[in-house]
């Protein structure tokens, strides 16, 4: 190795390089900091305008936030007034009792509860916090929202209220209708689009429910925006971060950083470049005394070389006799087998002697694969990773992993081949293909299963038409749809005209083939936007999405006189049908409560009937 030389010895170039070097860096540095002095400043001077424009998006999504919550409430309110009345009714059976959760819902008295939604029963401490706010003097008959018992504040159970209207006489509260509601469900989904932190809170400033996104308490209650809901006495406090202005600062911050970063880059890449001809120029005078230096070494250095070739070669034979690849030499032109390895010999099941006199292609199962091998050695010189299945002495299974390449042997032109044992691979690949023909076989069983389970269970088994859960379900959700997009929706009640006269007269059996002719012909008529179902007996109802009350009516009265200009047979008697029809409609900037329209268009129904029958009657919302 080379000495440096004294440092008496260095030329005065070099000298003054490394101080006009020294220097060149501090004048950098100071560049530097001046400018990244300048960045700081102006993302501080950004981050203050954009934080005022948050404080204005925020207030404006408390208000926004604050007419959903109060607008879900007093619908809420409504749905719950039908469950007041013990009488069960066709509008009470298709509330959905949104947003209470699952739509359960419960009656609790001073003694007992009962489950009117949803058949498990009320957990202990809910029912008895309802009871003791019974025992209240300050309640009345109006909806109020408690915060979940302590006990039942489980993980992700943070956003659980418990909702309460009191069910009151003229003397005193006896019992209330309770459930429990999400606060992320009294909020439209595109109030959630940035992730807010929110929280219901108490005229205190207690937090009754929150989405956990942020620790609202009394102390740190001024830092976030609050409003004051009108529903109920409650506050709705929130901590508002728009993705849009995160967004344009993240932008500013990185566009500014950018520039900033690619002018310090330039600048060190200047540095860099001076530092790299200043210090060439100060080890351009050590260069010479190390050039002389190699050439000295550059005898002893190829006698070692030697030394290591001859080593290397010695290593090479002992490494294909130990390696326990499979290693044969075989004569590229006659392809016979020169020399092998032991590990080669185990994995054929013969002796190193027996190897030496067999061929190359003998020691395949099918020799037409050797010859494929060989024709791709031919073109590519190299055959890398082939699989192939050997023929074992010991008349075993063996398979594999084959390469091979050109080589030169003894002064003679051979093909190294080795060969890598994978029969447990392969063995263990089929074991894993029939497992996965076996799993698929049975995922598709299942899948046959639950379609026939979901088919059992939201379809009539008579007619095939939507049954009676399934289409209030369905219609429900159509109708939230719909208020949402501000959409128009139509519903229609049909009641076949003296259906109990043919099953008298005729028998079940030509009751039901005349339902099913009904039902047949109601699905070919209908558009493919709308949905038909039977809601017992010869009663159906029909939902017509996106249909004014007037095309509704339309297509009722068409499919009434195609249902009366037809007859049908059965047990060999001649029937004809006819029915009446309510229809009623939602209106844009009206009511889309599905049991209001349920309730005009059972009232149109029985206008109908009143007027003779075999007629269709609508409602104007």
């Amino acid at each position: 190795m080379t000495q440096p030389l004294p440092p008496e010895q260095h030329a005065p170039e070099a000298q003054r390089a490394r101080r006009l070097l020294r220097l060149s860096w501090v004048l950098a540095l100071l560049v530097l900091a001046v400018m990244w002095g300048g960045v700081i400043e102006g993302l501080r001077q950004r981050q203050s305008l954009l934080s005022a424009q948050q404080q204005t998006q925020q207030a404006e999504w408390l208000r926004l936030s604050s007419a959903a919550v109060d607008d879900r409430l007093r619908n809420l309110y409504k749905e719950l007034q039908l469950f007041a009345n013990d009488q069960p009714s066709l509008a009470r059976d298709a509330t959905q009792l949104f947003p209470l959760q699952d739509g359960k819902l419960w009656l609790v008295d001073t003694t007992r509860q009962q489950p009117l939604r949803g058949q498990q029963p009320l957990s202990a401490p809910a029912a008895q916090q309802v009871r003791q706010w019974l025992q209240s003097p300050a309640v009345h008959p109006a909806l109020t929202v408690l915060p979940l018992p302590v006990i039942d504040k489980h993980p992700g159970n943070s956003e659980l209220l418990q909702v309460v209207l009191p069910l009151c006489d003229l003397q005193r509260c006896h019992s209330a209708l309770t459930g429990f509601l999400r606060v992320s469900e009294l909020l439209d989904p595109e109030q959630l689009v940035d992730h807010p932190a929110y929280a219901v809170l108490d005229i205190n400033g207690s937090v009754l429910a929150s989405n956990g996104s942020m620790d609202f308490n009394g102390h740190n209650l001024t830092q976030v925006a609050t409003t004051r809901l009108s529903q109920v006495p409650l506050l709705l406090a929130a901590n508002y971060r728009s993705s849009q202005i995160i967004r344009s600062f993240n932008l500013f911050a990185l566009s500014l950083l950018g520039v900033a970063l690619v002018l310090s880059c330039l600048l060190l890449l200047l540095m860099w470049r001076i530092s790299q001809i200043l210090l060439h120029v100060e080890h351009s005078s050590s260069q010479f005394s190390h050039a002389q230096q190699l050439l000295a070494l550059t005898n002893s250095s190829l006698r070692d070389k030697m030394r290591t070739l001859i080593d290397e070669q010695r290593d090479q034979q002992t490494l294909i006799e130990t390696v326990q690849v499979g290693v044969l030499i075989v004569d590229a032109g006659e392809l016979s087998i020169l020399t092998s390895n032991d590990a080669a010999a185990r994995m054929l099941g013969m002796s190193r002697q027996m190897l030496q006199r067999q061929t190359l292609p003998a020691l395949f199962h099918n020799p037409q694969r050797c010859e494929e091998l060989l024709a791709v050695l031919q073109e590519q010189q190299i055959v890398t990773d082939r699989e192939a299945q050997l023929n074992n002495h010991n008349h075993k299974v063996c398979w594999s992993m084959t390469s091979m390449r050109y080589l030169q042997f003894r002064e003679r032109h051979a093909i190294a081949v080795s060969l890598i044992d994978i029969t447990e691979r392969i063995a263990h690949a089929q074991r894993l293909q029939d497992e996965k023909q076996a799993t698929e076989r049975a995922l598709a069983q299942l899948q046959a299963t639950q379609h026939e389970l979901y088919q059992r269970a939201t379809l009539d088994d008579l007619t095939g038409l939507a049954n009676r859960r399934h289409f209030l379900s369905f219609a429900g959700k159509a109708l939230e749809r719909a208020r949402l997009a501000d959409d128009t929706v139509a519903v229609a009640l049909i009641d076949l005209d003296h259906f109990k006269n043919i099953n008298d007269r005729y028998g079940h059996a030509a009751g039901d083939a005349a339902l099913q002719h009904f039902a047949s012909n109601l699905r070919t008529a209908l558009p493919n936007s709308a949905m038909a179902g039977r809601m017992g007996g010869e009663e159906f109802a029909l939902l017509l999405p996106d249909t004014s009350l007037g095309e509704a009516h339309a297509i009722v009265d068409v499919l009434r006189n195609g249902i009366a200009a037809q007859s049908f047979h059965t047990d060999g008697q001649l029937l004809q049908l006819t029915f009446s029809a309510g229809v009623a409609a939602s209106r844009n900037g009206h009511t889309h409560d599905l049991s209001e329209l349920l309730k005009q268009a059972d009232k149109a129904l029985y206008r109908a009937k009143a007027n003779g029958r075999n007629c269709v009657e609508s409602i104007a919302p």
